[in-house]
């Protein structure tokens, strides 16, 4: 009995291995251990720089939209044309007053950001007198800004009514006044040569 029970147990392991010692013919034999890659030995410290590297990027995206633009600085003779631009749309809505105001301010701002006379804040006499007295004006343009600034005023204050001629004429008074103080500002500023 005790072989009968030897035999019946050999049997069923004996079956098994030989299904397996069969199917063990397809195997390749055993190289070694395998090595872990780069990845797999650093892949913290690799994720950690991903996830800062997405986050400075964003950031750096958000404050490029958000920065404000430097913005050019306009010359004050390319400021004055501007605002003589503006006055001259006004030209045509017939409004002497709003022109008027316009045309002076242009040239006023003009006067004190190109040679710093408080033009805006003084009366047309006080502005004019403090003008004669910087010396930085020659008398014709003097002349020419006073007879200017008395026309205007006669529209702010004494809502005198232009005529379509006497607009331009205002109008043409501005950009030559602007135009000559350049000239004359260019011709004395020596030239640099490299």
């Amino acid at each position: 009995m005790n072989f009968v029970r030897q035999s019946l147990f050999g049997l069923l392991i004996a079956t098994p291995a030989l299904s397996f010692a069969q199917e063990a013919d397809g195997l390749r034999p055993m190289r070694g251990l395998r090595t872990t890659s780069f990845w797999e030995q650093n892949w913290p410290w690799l994720t950690a720089l991903i996830v800062v590297g997405v986050i400075a990027l964003i950031v750096l995206t958000v404050w490029l939209v958000k920065r404000k633009p430097v913005a050019r600085t306009l010359s004050p003779a390319e400021e004055a044309r501007l605002r003589l631009g503006e006055a001259a749309s006004l030209a045509t809505q017939q409004d002497d007053k709003a022109f008027s105001v316009t045309v002076s301010d242009a040239l006023r701002v003009y006067m004190e950001r190109a040679f710093h006379l408080r033009a805006p804040e003084q009366t047309t006499e006080e502005f004019l007198q403090h003008a004669k007295q910087s010396q930085r004006l020659p008398e014709q343009s003097l002349t020419t800004l006073a007879k200017f600034l008395e026309l205007c005023d006669l529209a702010k204050f004494a809502q005198h009514a232009f005529g379509d001629d006497e607009r331009k004429e205002l109008l043409n008074t501005a950009r030559n006044f602007v135009d000559e103080a350049e000239q004359r500002a260019k011709a004395a500023t020596p030239e640099v040569t490299a």
